[in-house]
């Protein structure tokens, strides 16, 4: 897997995108983790098939994929190289017409959602797609599209939480925004696609193996980690790595030590992927 670098948007979409990540995908199987964050995978090169129950299903050169409260089986073509941007609730509202939340564990094909001048735009990028070659063409045709499909400013429906105030009792973030509790609920599994105690799991046991990168010293042990991760006990860790990576801790890191190409998604620098997915991890 090769990461060829942030690129960062222009003033007309920085309001609502944080960056975009040109990166080479090695061919062969793989488990995606479960994903916080939509994402608008541009697909540059090769191809991907993703795994949906005994079927499998190849991906359009464009897709909106959703938030995940599990892990995503996929296949890549050998070369296969990608365009990730991973969007904020607001940014699907203003792109795309629909809160973040009707996204969840989906994968979109935005001329779905699009109306006929937005079909229009999105078949001509998607056709020259086998055409462009450099990297700032590629990134600079999907900031020139994305500027075309924006709608304005998001709905007041549209809830944002800033990652330090995830911490507060719900009826305190209620207050905060001026919500009742179970408004604020509701409004929160609109925006983000679940509720709020399931999402602070999933972003605890994603910046856990953020700030580890997996490649932890085996004689600290995982029961101390756990611990300094605020989790009540080893086995408790142990059941949130699984359900949201797909892997043992254990067999996480030995993976991710070796050199099966499968575990790609975790050999992601880890600066970049800050700068790409932000404190919440992916």
């Amino acid at each position: 897997m090769i990461a060829d670098g942030i690129h960062l948007p222009p003033p007309g979409l920085a309001d609502c995108l944080s960056s975009a990540l040109v990166t080479s995908l090695p061919g062969g199987p793989y488990i995606l983790p479960a994903a916080l964050h939509p994402v608008l995978l541009v697909i540059l090169q090769g191809g991907i098939v993703v795994r949906r129950g005994a079927g499998e299903r190849p991906l359009p050169g464009l897709v909106l994929c959703g938030g995940t409260r599990g892990v995503r089986e996929a296949r890549a073509e050998p070369g296969t190289r990608i365009i990730t941007v991973p969007l904020q609730p607001v940014a699907v509202r203003v792109l795309f017409g629909l809160p973040g939340g009707a996204l969840m564990e989906e994968a979109v094909d935005p001329a779905e959602l699009l109306d006929a001048a937005g079909r229009g735009a999105l078949a001509r990028f998607v056709e020259a797609l086998p055409s462009v070659a450099a990297v700032r063409d590629e990134v600079r045709r999907l900031w020139d599209l994305l500027a075309a499909l924006r709608r304005g400013g998001g709905r007041s429906s549209d809830l944002w939480v800033p990652l330090p105030l995830l911490a507060f009792p719900a009826d305190l973030l209620a207050e905060r925004f001026g919500l009742g509790p179970r408004q604020f609920e509701r409004r929160f599994r609109e925006s983000y696609g679940q509720p709020l105690r399931g999402y602070r799991q999933q972003l605890r046991c994603s910046r856990m193996l953020g700030s580890l990168r997996v490649t932890v010293d085996p004689a600290e042990g995982w029961a101390a980690i756990a611990a300094a991760a605020g989790y009540v006990d080893q086995a408790h860790l142990c059941r949130d790595v699984r359900r949201f990576t797909g892997h043992t801790p254990t067999g996480l890191q030995a993976g991710v030590a070796g050199d099966d190409p499968a575990f790609w998604p975790y050999r992601v620098d880890p600066a970049t992927l800050a700068r790409h997915f932000g404190p919440a991890g992916f």
